[in-house]
């Protein structure tokens, strides 16, 4: 009912403009109303003091995941469409061009309204903008590219992108990376908190300054430094008085690279570089408290069609509970050729995470992240999970119309096991020896609309 009411608003406004538009003094007149298309459904004053600007995004997809079977709760295979995204976005100013207002609302998957950003920002120059709300940490690559602008069908495992995280969360399967582990997606936590899904710091609710000089064919600095209430939330994070700290910068030393979109769309004349940098710091009370940290290096490069993006992080979590610290790890790299200018596009990528880095028995059960199980021949036996990663190819077209395209990609998923020969069990000593990897295949088509 709450989706047929917002489209029904906006289906009002639409069919209203034109006549509030005709009601005005004259059509000339300042205080005249626009209604037009320009990437979006348009709405704006003559002089410029309001705007409104309406998109929308349907992303429908289809997945089948052949499941390595010697993994517990593995042994059925996945087939799934799946809408991934139906999104609504609301974009404009008000009284001033310099205050400008963001939200973005999210339709799936349960079929409800959910805002998945309300932002507000004033512009006092170019290199000082403070806005405040809930949007996206400003951290990373990957997870700020336009969820309608990737290179592939979605983003890598370096992120937690799998598709198979679905389901609720006592679920034991299909779900990737299956055995026992704890849930692996785009953002989540184990219960003690440690995160035990990409390696993103997601959306959260705070306040951000950022600024950037420059232009697309001059050299060009940004920056982005935010306080928020932790990473994930809808409402409050941490349970203290603990924030997250985040900063951003970035460099193009031969005009800005747009890092909201994957591939050289504009099949770029001069050769253009990239560079960015972040680091952040939170605390928590949750698991008895702890302090976290990470730091992330990118770079793009894009020139005459061809794209490279490649991308690291690790992150560290030193809890009160436990003498050791817990560490995760990930990168990936990401090549992209148009084929036919800003239409036919193939892409390969690589990426893997180490969702706990260095593990032991012990730290595996401490952390939250769980101990995966695996057939041996007679029976099912613990195993402990070294690294996830990815290998994918891609090829893309692109429709008629503004990043209308079809995409499919083909991947090979493994999982790495390590041994840990020192591992007590119930208070029983008990190795852990090195099983054979986990390797699962999963192919994937989507067709996008943006309007």
């Amino acid at each position: 009912m709450r989706v047929l009411q917002t489209w029904i608003v906006l289906l009002a406004m639409a069919v209203a403009a034109p006549q509030l538009a005709a009601e005005e003094t004259e059509p000339n007149s300042k205080k005249a109303l626009r209604l037009f298309y320009d990437r979006g459904f348009r709405l704006g004053s003559a002089e410029d003091k309001f705007s409104l600007r309406i998109n929308g995004l349907l992303q429908v997809r289809y997945t089948y995941v052949d499941y390595d079977p010697a993994v517990r709760h593995n042994q059925s295979d996945y087939s799934n469409f799946y809408v991934r995204r139906a999104r609504l976005y609301f974009t404009g100013h008000a009284a001033d061009p310099r205050f400008t207002y963001f939200i973005h609302i999210q339709l799936e998957p349960s079929q409800g309204l959910k805002a998945n950003d309300m932002w507000v920002e004033y512009r006092f120059s170019d290199m000082l903008r403070l806005g405040a709300g809930r949007n996206k940490i400003a951290y990373g690559l990957e997870f700020m590219n336009s969820g309608s602008a990737l290179g592939m069908v979605d983003r890598s495992v370096m992120y937690g992108e799998t598709d198979i995280d679905v389901g609720r969360v006592d679920d034991p399967g299909p779900r990737y990376p299956g055995g026992g582990t704890s849930r692996f997606g785009l953002n989540w936590h184990a219960v003690t908190g440690f995160s035990v899904g990409g390696l993103t710091l997601y959306r959260s609710l705070g306040v951000q300054l950022q600024g950037r000089s420059g232009s697309v064919s001059t050299p060009t600095f940004e920056y982005q430094a935010g306080l928020w209430q932790g990473s994930g939330t809808g409402s409050l994070s941490n349970r203290g008085n603990g924030h997250l700290y985040s900063m951003r910068v970035g460099y193009h030393p031969w005009g800005w690279v747009d890092w909201r979109v994957v591939g050289d769309v504009d099949d770029t004349e001069h050769f253009k570089l990239g560079v960015l940098a972040s680091a952040y710091v939170n605390s928590d009370d949750q698991g008895g408290g702890f302090d976290e940290g990470g730091h992330n290096l990118a770079a793009m490069a894009r020139y005459r069609g061809w794209s490279v993006d490649i991308e690291w992080g690790t992150e560290r979590s030193d809890y009160d509970l436990f003498a050791e610290d817990f560490e995760r790890e990930g990168w990936r790299a990401s090549v992209g050729w148009f084929v036919v200018p800003a239409r036919w596009e193939v892409r390969a990528r690589y990426a893997e995470i180490q969702r706990l880095r260095r593990p032991t028995y012990q730290s595996a059960v401490d952390s939250g992240l769980g101990i995966p199980e695996v057939w041996d021949g007679e029976d099912w036996t613990p195993a402990l999970e070294s690294k996830i990663s990815e290998t994918s190819v891609a090829l893309s077209y692109r429709l008629p119309g503004w990043r209308n395209k079809l995409m499919l990609d083909l991947s090979r998923l493994e999982r790495q096991f390590a041994a840990d020969p020192d591992a007590v069990i119930d208070g029983q000593p008990s190795p852990v020896p090195r099983h054979p990897d986990q390797v699962d295949w999963r192919v994937r088509a989507m067709v996008q609309l943006v309007f």
